[in-house]
């Protein structure tokens, strides 16, 4: 009596190690009843075959679970602050490095960063800008980067959740630039406001765009007061 066992090449890749610990047990029952098939009538060799079946499938399934209760502590595992694109933000996914973003399939860093104050319409408006003016509050012919705007209401202190893309934003706005075109895809965004002088904002911001490209902007900023 000879059994062949072939793995099959389409199921590789997830769950392989539970395939190569199945095959490997078929291969010793294989073993096991040819070397038995030796002194054994075909009645024992089929009550033999049928054991050490069981025995292997049972084996595959408990390695199966170990496996992905495993997987799932990985999961569980990941820290708070801990960044990555998603919706359903919360302020507890703004992660503590310095703010930096994600532009045009590549990461960017940026060189001016500020806080409007818009006389008239009260439009407050941070701009995360890959460009820097010629001086602090000078006016940019060509904005590259980041924007969150409350239209006609201020930012203050404390924190603001727009936690997934469908939700309404009410007055606030967000937008980023890059070749002259204006974005128009939803966005989340969670928003903490840690301190306000007459000089300095400091914060940080955790806002996700739903492109293509998957841009972001998020970190821990400090943005310079422009009263305009």
């Amino acid at each position: 009596m000879q059994i062949i066992i072939t793995p099959d090449p389409e199921n590789s890749g997830e769950g392989s190690h539970d395939l190569e610990l199945f095959f490997a047990l078929m291969r010793w029952l294989r073993a096991a009843l040819y070397f038995g098939a030796l002194r054994m009538t075909k009645v024992d060799l089929l009550r033999k075959s049928s054991y050490f079946l069981f025995i292997g499938i049972l084996l595959l399934l408990l390695s199966s679970g170990c496996t992905r209760k495993t997987d799932e502590k990985q999961t569980d595992n990941t820290k708070k602050g801990e960044f990555g694109w998603h919706d359903n933000i919360t302020k507890d996914d703004i992660p503590d490095f310095p703010v930096k973003g994600y532009l045009g399939g590549k990461e960017v860093q940026f060189l001016y960063i500020n806080f409007e104050r818009w006389r008239g319409s009260n439009d407050n408006v941070i701009n995360f800008s890959l460009v820097k003016p010629a001086q602090n509050c000078g006016s940019l012919e060509e904005f590259t980067g980041f924007t969150l705007m409350n239209k006609g209401g201020s930012i203050n202190q404390g924190e603001w959740i727009k936690s997934k893309f469908p939700d309404d934003a009410g007055s606030y706005q967000a937008f980023f630039k890059t070749g002259g075109q204006k974005s128009s895809a939803a966005w989340n965004c969670a928003l903490v406001i840690e301190s306000i002088t007459d000089k300095t904002v400091k914060g940080k911001i955790a806002l996700f765009f739903n492109d293509d490209n998957k841009s972001w902007v998020t970190g821990k900023f400090d943005a310079i007061v422009c009263n305009n």
